[in-house]
Parts: structure tokens; sequence; C-alpha cells
């Protein structure tokens, strides 16, 4: 990640030497889940910010550059019930926080001039890395005879390359004037495709007591201790999954072109 953090600044402060042709974008993204993936992690919902180069010339209405950005696709607390011998159970506070990071270089080829029409057409191409990572803090329960956990948190993360492939619109805000004329901020709204490789997570959309019935996935295991008989044992505090990265992207932000300003 820090690799990847230096490679956004140094190519920020690069295009920021060039910066009439410079463009920053920021954008809320809608990140829906697809196939296997859909039916166990929710909606993503996600910030990014980024830098675009316009080539110059009779190359202008093609822009390359790279965006970073983080979101969340679960944060729910629920109680599990542990049993930790034939007769007795303990009701354990469980935290699941689930996100995800991405950052991508990208290439954005405009199908009209920008600076003649209001509404702009384009295609887009990106390719990076998504990663998803999870906290699971395990509470005390409020029975001091019972069962505690020994982890308190179990960190899950896994990454994968990606591709993605897309279009979108940007719009002046000047259409809904009598006084059109070229802006430095365009609105910007854009659908895109996400395909990678093969992803572990946490089940965070069908949350469930370790002795109910899962079906699929693999068990994550934490340690907890018998308070009275000192017994260190495990209990499941959640399934863990794998699927191909597979998502729907629904962005909408704004693009500022600095040369504009």
């Amino acid at each position: 990640m820090k690799i990847l953090s230096t490679l956004f600044i140094s190519c920020l402060l690069f295009f920021t030497a060039s910066s009439q042709s410079l463009k920053f974008i920021g954008n809320y993204s809608l990140g829906l889940p697809q196939q296997e993936m859909a039916q166990n992690i929710q909606a993503i919902h996600s910030l990014h910010l980024g830098a675009l180069y316009q080539l110059p010339g009779k190359w202008k209405n093609l822009s390359v550059g790279l965006e970073f950005g983080g979101g969340i696709y679960a944060y729910k607390k629920i109680d599990q019930t542990f049993n930790f011998d034939a007769n007795t159970s303990t009701v354990v506070p469980v935290i699941y926080n689930s996100d995800v990071t991405n950052f991508n270089l990208q290439t954005r080829y405009q199908l009209l001039d920008e600076d003649k029409n209001m509404i702009v057409p384009y295609l887009t191409a990106k390719a990076g890395l998504y990663t998803f990572f999870s906290n699971i803090t395990i509470e005390d329960p409020d029975d001091p005879d019972g069962c505690h956990p020994l982890d308190k948190k179990n960190l899950i993360r896994d990454k994968s390359l990606y591709w993605s492939a897309g279009a979108g619109f940007l719009i002046n805000p000047y259409i809904f004037s009598k006084y059109r004329k070229e802006s430095p901020i365009m609105f910007d709204l854009s659908i895109n495709t996400i395909r990678g490789g093969e992803l572990d997570y946490i089940n965070t959309k069908d949350l469930k007591d370790e002795q109910d019935l899962q079906t699929g996935g693999k068990p994550l295991l934490a340690k907890f201790i018998n308070v009275s008989t000192q017994d260190v044992h495990q209990h499941k505090v959640a399934q863990v999954y794998t699927s191909p990265l597979r998502i729907l992207e629904i962005k909408a932000g704004v693009v500022l072109k600095f040369g504009k300003l």
C-alpha cells in the first residue's frame, strides 16, 4: 500500500507541473456484487479521488490517469451464542467491520469535444488492485464465569488484480442555464463492470450463530477460554467464502479542470 501511495503522489505532482491539461476527479461509487459474490456480501459504498492527464493536440480527447478509493460493505454487531460444554452457553457480542480499497490506472476517451458540447459521452478502461479486509472484534461477555475470547480481533485480508470497462457522461452544469458557456467543473456519471481473480471474504449478508447450519464456505475460528475450567478451545465466528471478483459499479461525481480555473 505504501508503494501505491507513493506512486499516486508522484504522478499527481508530475501532472500538476502540466496543470493546463490536468483534471481532478472525485466521486461516490456504488458497487453492486454480481454472480456468486452477490449471495454473500452487501453493496459496497466507496469514495474515490484521482487525476487525469489530457493529451495535447489531436489526442486531446484521450486522457490517462490514476485513481484511489476506499469504502465499506458491512458494519454489524450481533450477539453470538457459543456452547462451551454440554449444558452451558455464553452470549458474546461480536462486531463485524468489512472494508475495501481500490487503486487503478485508467484511460478515458471522450467521443465529443468537451469545449463545444454540454454533454460529452466517453469510454473508459481500467486496471488495478482491489483489496477486501475485515475486522472481527469479539467483546467480553457479561457472564464473568462463562466463555471469554482470547482472540479479540481477527483480520481477514485478500486482494486481487482486476480490469474494468465502462462508459459515462460529462455534463456541463451550465446546461441548466440559459447562458451556456464553458465550465471548469463537469458532472461525471458512469457505469463500469469490474472483473478480477478469486478473493476470500467473510459472509456478511447472512451472519448466523455458531450452532446454526451454514452451507458452503469454511469456518473462521477464534480462541476462547472457559473461566471456570481454564479450558482453551475454539468457536466459529464467521464463514469465509471464496469467489471471483465481480462488481457492477455505478459512479457519480465531478471533474475539475485545473487549466480552466
